[in-house]
């Protein structure tokens, strides 16, 4: 691992293979950042402030900890993930036309989904509510298909995130954030600004 001291802050940007380590103090200033892409190496449109969480891996069976005693398994599981979970604050990350267009596209699908399964499932039951008798068993379909969509519209939310569009995470025991894949561009800026 090599790295390399930022002047003016303090901090040490340190290298691994296909992954960058930037201290929190770095990234939590404004102006201390590239004006790269860090997936695609162009120039900036926008500069987003957000917060990173670390991955957090829990101990245990989930099937023992929440199967066998339900809610209380929960609520210590949930427990653990907030022991273990560390944020980071970011502040004025460069994002790429791409990169803010992709995070609209994304968001947008799951506002769709989420809102149109929303719609489908309340404006069913409102008119099996008001239907003849026959008519039920469609407008249960619709129901059910509403709830389905609201449900699915987590997984388009997940993709436009920031951490998955900046391809980014705060480290472990919290004090950096981890840039997995930079590119050229975004490495470059960075030497070239120690």
């Amino acid at each position: 691992m090599d790295g390399f001291a930022r002047p003016g802050t303090g901090a040490h940007v340190q290298r691994q293979p296909n992954i960058i380590r930037l201290p929190a103090e770095l990234v939590g200033q404004p102006g201390n950042l590239p004006s790269s892409c860090t997936r695609h190496g162009r120039p900036a449109v926008r500069l987003a402030d957000f917060t990173l969480q670390s991955k957090v891996r829990i101990e245990g069976s989930r099937l023992h900890q929440v199967g066998f005693r339900g809610a209380l398994g929960m609520a210590e599981r949930l427990g653990q993930h907030a022991q273990k979970v560390r944020v980071t604050h970011v502040n004025g990350w460069p994002l790429c036309d791409v990169c803010a267009r992709t995070r609209a596209v994304w968001l947008t699908v799951s506002c769709v989904m989420f809102f149109g399964g929303l719609l489908a499932f309340a404006g069913s039951l409102i008119a099996a509510i008001l239907a003849e008798r026959g008519t039920v068993q469609p407008l249960a379909g619709v129901a059910v298909a509403g709830l389905v969509a609201m449900i699915l519209a987590a997984f388009p939310f997940a993709r436009g995130g920031m951490a998955r569009v900046i391809g980014a995470s705060t480290a472990p025991e919290g004090g950096a954030v981890l840039v997995v894949n930079p590119s050229r561009a975004f490495v470059a800026e960075l030497g070239r600004n120690a």
